[in-house]
């Protein structure tokens, strides 16, 4: 499990570097991550606008997951994730993905992309 949960990451990472270059997207702090999700991202998903949250994983992540699942970067449908998992990867990155900040995507937007995830499978 923990082989497929490393693989998602870097090729999320990868992903994310070729969607959000040069966009405003900040640099990764160059700390590196023990996999574990921190108890700030912890927590029930926050919304239910599943529409708006497509609306916002298509501007932001579609390019490499077009409807949560592959092209330049990892399926997020074929191998689910708990909602803390994805909102560290998000907020965090890791490896190629950039973080997005809030001051790029706020927190209510994260939180419907969660909830088009879920509606999808692609968090568990």
């Amino acid at each position: 499990m923990r082989i497929y949960k490393t693989l998602w990451i870097t090729a999320l990472v990868a992903c994310t570097a070729a969607c959000g270059g040069g966009k405003g997207a900040e640099a990764a702090s160059g700390e590196s991550s023990s996999g574990g999700e921190a108890a700030e991202y912890a927590g029930a998903i926050a919304s239910t606008d599943v529409e708006r949250g497509k609306e916002k994983f298509d501007d932001l992540c579609g390019d490499c997951h077009p409807d949560g699942g592959s092209a330049d970067g990892p399926s997020l449908i074929a191998t689910p994730h708990a909602a803390s998992f994805v909102r560290k990867q998000i907020r965090e990155g890791s490896g190629k993905m950039r973080p997005f900040p809030e001051r790029r995507l706020k927190n209510d937007d994260m939180e419907a992309i969660l909830a088009w995830l879920a509606s999808v499978n692609a968090v568990k």
